[in-house]
């Protein structure tokens, strides 16, 4: 396929403004090096590619896994599908670009420098200015129009805001714990307060707000915060699991993975389920589609 018959037709058959051909391009060789990443990592992540940490080892083998089994294969189908007409697959591709950014973080925070930091690098900065790229490309009111208006919204808007303050709270207090007494949080938990305070938590509460009070950027963040849920939490299950069998280190906050990977799975196929093939008639502002879209 040429770059000009990929560079055009997006705008006619998905609610953008633009051409996508960039953060497909991108999105093309995140793909390729995550798949790259995965192998190394799982044939040599245990002779130096990873660091000889029996707390972060397993997570990191868990990942690669992941990755090459589900991961690539659902960027590759979203991406495809959103390149088809598919809002489903517009959605989905967001998202999982979101989760590769957020997840592959670990890789280059803390004081470990991996043989493929440069490379986890380029994942991590590739996903986000792809996601970037497409946000901004979104036109949010004509998305709003392709969702049925019986989509439980507020059942995922809710759910999204209360798992963010509630493991936000749990954060803060851990965080003012050791502050007050004097002791050093565990070199993970320097790497995942950041994250989550500065990036994870407040991009579900305002991802959840909007979809609660039903405004058009919510159904366009919706997708992305709902799959990074469900995927991270999901993510999170298998990781604690593989740590248990390696290592013998368990985790108290199985339970609560648990909750945000089912309940956001849960929510993310019932607010898919929600997109119509065709706009909403009555809304102020439609598609003018001169190709048939897929859902």
């Amino acid at each position: 396929m040429s770059n000009e018959s990929l560079s055009t037709g997006w705008t006619d058959r998905l609610p953008v403004i633009r051409s996508l051909l960039f953060p497909f391009t991108l999105s093309l060789i995140v793909a390729c090096l995550l798949v790259v990443s995965a192998i190394a990592g799982l044939t040599f992540g245990q002779r130096g590619v990873y660091e000889p940490n029996p707390a972060t080892l397993p997570t990191f083998l868990t990942q690669d896994v992941i990755t090459l089994l589900l991961g690539v294969p659902l960027l590759i189908a979203s991406m495809w599908t959103a390149r088809h007409g598919s809002v489903r697959g517009l959605l989905l591709w967001m998202g999982t670009l979101f989760y590769f950014a957020y997840v592959y973080s670990y890789t280059v925070l803390g004081t470990w420098l991996a043989p493929l930091y440069l490379v986890y690098v380029a994942i991590i900065s590739m996903s986000v200015y792809s996601l970037i790229y497409i946000l901004v490309s979104a036109d949010a009111d004509a998305v709003k129009t392709r969702f049925s208006s019986r989509t439980p919204l507020r059942w995922a808007g809710g759910f999204l805001m209360a798992i963010s303050v509630l493991l936000g709270t749990m954060w803060v207090v851990k965080i003012v714990g050791y502050t007050l007494s004097g002791t050093a949080p565990t070199p993970q938990e320097f790497v995942i307060f950041p994250l989550d305070l500065i990036i994870a938590f407040p991009s579900l509460f305002w991802g959840g707000l909007w979809l609660w009070r039903k405004q058009p950027l919510g159904y366009v963040v919706g997708g992305i915060v709902l799959l990074k849920s469900a995927a991270e939490g999901l993510t999170l299950v298998a990781q604690t699991a593989a740590t248990l069998i390696m290592s013998g280190i368990g985790d108290a906050l199985l339970p609560a993975y648990a909750l945000v990977g089912f309940g956001g799975l849960a929510l993310l196929i019932v607010y898919l389920h929600g997109v119509r093939v065709t706009p909403r008639v009555g809304n102020t502002r439609t598609l003018q589609a001169s190709a048939p879209a897929r859902a």
